[in-house]
């Protein structure tokens, strides 16, 4: 395919993720504020208790960077990290389209009181993966720096990745485009299919991600009906290559809440795959598995190897 062909088709999905971003950005500001969860009606007990604030007592650090696109590294954990000689997992928080990582403050503090570690910069255009890549090129560089307060702090072995919209894309180019793709053993999309990176980019770059991803969709119109269609969903469900995998749609739920409502689930995700959290699992493994009992969510299906 020829180069102006894909740019053509990069952009047009971009500007897709731009009109849905944008509008949830100029109606609600911050995009997402603190108390977000009194919003929503969970029918799941265990997506309830995800929901809810976790037990860590949650502080910030940031660091300015001389990239355009990174510009300011914000970076939530748990207090107890600068006491503690245990790694905390790290997971990293891509944007949706004009939208920086200083607009999802509440988000960031509910999983890191979760005992993550959660970075995100302030990258309006995060499709391609580059500065969620160079972020984490940073934290691990900071995980081997004796003056750094993450100085070897860093469970390198159970990273994670999540996106809205347009960051939704960036986890799966971050997930297999770069040396550092294979460092993540836990993905998460809200409202971010392939469909139009696959047109540009081909089929195999899905492929090579092998990460445990869970896959989110709304069903109101704006998802439903163009950004986020079922069709595009399962589409993109089934040609990932990792075999730990699960998709669902959230009912009553658009474009511009799947970031926040589906918070529940994607924080059960990363306890699961990251912590070892076997009442997170609950959510996920098994017949009885809660998200597939959940009458708010509709569409599920689950490729998990036992």
């Amino acid at each position: 395919m020829k180069k102006w062909t894909k740019r053509v088709l990069i952009a047009s999905s971009i500007l897709i993720c731009c009109w849905g971003c944008n509008e949830m950005f100029w109606k609600n500001m911050p995009v997402v504020s603190e108390g977000y969860q009194s919003r929503f009606d969970y029918q799941g007990s265990l997506e309830s208790k995800y929901a809810a604030d976790g037990p860590y007592q949650v502080e910030l650090f940031t660091q300015e960077d001389s990239d355009e696109r990174i510009k300011l590294l914000q970076v939530y954990y748990p207090a107890d990290l600068k006491s503690s000689q245990a790694k905390w997992p790290l997971v990293l928080m891509a944007n949706g389209t004009g939208i920086r990582a200083s607009k999802y403050q509440a988000i960031f503090r509910h999983l890191a009181s979760w005992g993550f570690i959660v970075v995100g910069n302030e990258d309006e255009w995060t499709w391609d993966g580059k500065s969620i890549s160079k972020s984490l090129d940073i934290m691990l560089k900071e995980n081997a720096n004796q003056m750094s307060i993450f100085y070897l702090k860093v469970d390198t072995a159970h990273i994670g990745l999540t996106g809205h919209s347009q960051g939704g894309m960036c986890v799966y180019t971050a997930a297999s485009l770069f040396n550092n793709s294979r460092l993540y053993k836990a993905l998460c999309t809200q409202s971010g299919t392939a469909a139009m990176l696959v047109d540009s980019l081909g089929a195999d770059f899905l492929k090579d991600i092998k990460a445990p991803m869970l896959l989110m969709g709304g069903c109101g119109d704006f998802d439903a009906k163009l950004l986020c269609k079922l069709y595009d969903l399962q589409k993109t469900y089934e040609g990932i290559g990792s075999e730990q995998r699960i998709m669902g749609r959230i009912k009553d739920t658009d474009h511009g809440d799947m970031l926040p409502r589906g918070d529940a689930y994607m924080t059960a995700w990363m306890r699961y795959w990251l912590c070892n959290d076997t009442l997170a699992a609950r959510c996920f493994v098994g017949k009885e598995a809660e998200i597939t009992t959940n009458k708010m969510w509709q569409d599920v299906k689950i490729s998990l190897l036992n």
